[in-house]
């Protein structure tokens, strides 16, 4: 009989297997025998740990979009630094959620792919809108009441998965500027919603 700790790994290893599935031969070619081999499990304990390959990949996705946010709520806090300008705290939380996201590309490829895909409108989207909310509340401040902050993330979210993934198929030589560079783009969009008096006046702002 296994332990918790060897079913606690299996199903790990499954997650691992569909990720990896994704990621390296599309969502439309993943199979569940593709998920097992790649697992180095039996394909039988995919049924054991999840009610069906799209519940498995789902499960992978809410996995992977959760470690995301909780990367983002971590730095959060550096919004809040009042020593230096707004534009700059920004930067800051861009740069740390950019590294985070070029050291695990495997991991952004299958997290782009099911994102666009049907799969997450109909398994896991009502999920991540939930999970997310959290986080919609805390960008509040910076934004206008009639500003819609739920839309100002999603376009941050699409477009720094778009900026991934270009980085990921097509390394550019200077990882550091294209990291500049992709900020200055975003921030250029963004900054037209926030707040006027967190762009001009950073020392008098309220939390």
């Amino acid at each position: 009989m296994l332990s918790q700790k060897e079913h606690d790994l299996k199903r790990a290893n499954l997650i691992n297997g569909g990720v990896r599935a994704v990621a390296e031969y599309g969502l439309e070619n993943t199979s569940t025998r593709l998920i097992s081999e790649l697992a180095g499990s039996n394909e039988a304990y995919i049924y054991r740990y999840f009610n069906s390959k799209e519940d498995l990949l789902a499960q992978a996705f809410a996995e992977g979009d959760t470690r995301f946010l909780n990367v983002i709520l971590k730095n959060f806090p550096v919004l809040h630094y009042n020593s230096i300008d707004y534009e700059s705290r920004c930067n800051l939380l861009f740069q740390r959620c950019w590294n985070y996201i070029m050291s695990c590309p495997t991991r952004v490829i299958f997290y782009i792919r099911y994102y666009y895909s049907s799969s997450f409108q109909k398994y896991a989207y009502a999920d991540h809108m939930e999970r997310y909310a959290v986080l919609i509340e805390k960008m509040r401040n910076a934004f206008p009441e009639a500003v819609d902050v739920g839309a100002i993330l999603h376009y941050v979210l699409d477009t720094l998965l778009g900026l991934a993934m270009h980085q990921i198929s097509n390394p550019q030589p200077d990882p550091e500027q294209v990291a500049k560079r992709n900020f200055q783009m975003l921030f250029s969009v963004v900054r037209t919603y926030i707040k006027p008096e967190k762009i001009t006046r950073p020392w008098e702002e309220k939390r």
